[in-house]
């Protein structure tokens, strides 16, 4: 199968460099209008033809499929211009700045018949969807509060451009988003409360809010991009509680590196340390499934009807934000 990568930064530096370790795929093309990121992507596939935009690409080399990761902002008009040469896409997350570009995206993939994937990663993750189906399993009781912190400073550029990046609780947070969707459907309302932080920066970079779903569950996240904090991720059930990394215990040293690590505490506080396998990543797991889709072995595990949820939540956030109301969430 031959890729091309459109937009050729870090994260796509890096999905390139995932699809390498992919069975039967060839990386061939990649376009970027920055000729340092050409060079750099160059160093890493000598034997890829190089473009400057998504147009010469697309004319000037054979692809089965295309990766973008270009700007947020800029989503719809790339994803737009692959899809209407009939090549399947797999999209950076989030799908697009606002709904109302994921649903133009939806439909135009639609009219031109053509695989529109978003690279929601998580649901490749098998480290997460192993709490995620003890989540669903019922080992925590019910309902269950999902609580996710976590602060850094970011000044990179288009990421904290409102216009352009939506800043953490569009671009970071909105993995949460989505995984939430996996596990407990539609999201029902969220309040959101921001501070600023960075007072130089146009987008949203500290806020703390609360997405309500069927059934009682509730995702809570609090992430800064304009300050530097804690890691605090935990899971919790009137029946016990999920904490990534290992708790109290100490596995084996000639471990280190096979494994990613979970503790499930129950509700006495006893402690089962539970490990997943930390290879293949799931990078590679998503590129493999990518490629499936396009053979048409199996269906879309990340579709853009799926990923517009994501942006929905992250939408109502930024208007509860700046408006102090509790909103429902529609797309």
């Amino acid at each position: 199968m031959r890729v091309g990568f459109i937009g050729l930064g870090d994260m796509g530096l890096y999905q390139a460099r995932s699809f390498a370790q992919v069975a039967e795929c060839q990386l061939v093309a990649g376009a970027d209008p920055s000729s340092e990121m050409r060079a750099r992507f160059a160093e890493d596939f000598p034997d890829a033809k190089l473009f400057a935009s998504p147009e010469e690409l697309l004319a000037g080399a054979q692809v089965d499929g295309v990766i973008i990761a270009v700007p947020t902002g800029y989503h719809q008009q790339v994803a737009n211009t692959v899809l209407d040469a009939r090549i399947p896409v797999l999209l950076e997350k989030p799908m697009a700045r606002t709904v109302a570009q994921c649903a133009a995206l939806i439909e135009r993939a639609e009219q031109k018949n053509t695989l529109l994937m978003v690279a929601h990663c998580r649901r490749f993750d098998p480290y997460w969807t192993r709490w995620g189906n003890m989540v669903t399993s019922g080992k925590l009781g019910t309902p269950v509060l999902w609580r996710d912190a976590a602060a850094r400073i970011n000044n990179r550029g288009w990421f904290m451009d409102d216009a352009l990046g939506g800043g953490p609780l569009l671009d970071g947070a909105i993995h949460n988003y989505d995984f939430a969707n996996w596990l407990w459907g539609k999201p029902e309302s969220i309040y959101a409360s921001a501070l600023k932080l960075n007072p130089s920066v146009s987008a949203v970079d500290t806020a703390t809010a609360v997405i309500c779903y069927p059934g009682g569950h509730q995702l809570m996240v609090s992430w800064s991009w304009g300050a530097r904090g804690n890691v605090m991720r935990d899971i919790i059930g009137p029946d016990g509680f999920i904490q990534f990394g290992t708790g109290s215990t100490t596995p084996p040293a000639e471990e280190k590196g096979l494994y990613q690590y979970l503790t499930l505490s129950d509700r006495d506080g006893n402690e089962s340390l539970i490990k997943v396998d930390a290879k293949p990543d799931m990078y590679v797991r998503q590129g493999e499934h990518f490629l499936a889709c396009i053979r048409g072995e199996t269906t879309c595990e990340s579709p853009g009807t799926e990923a517009i949820k994501a942006v929905a939540v992250a939408e109502a956030i930024l208007q509860s934000t700046r408006d102090g109301k509790i909103q429902t969430i529609t797309w």
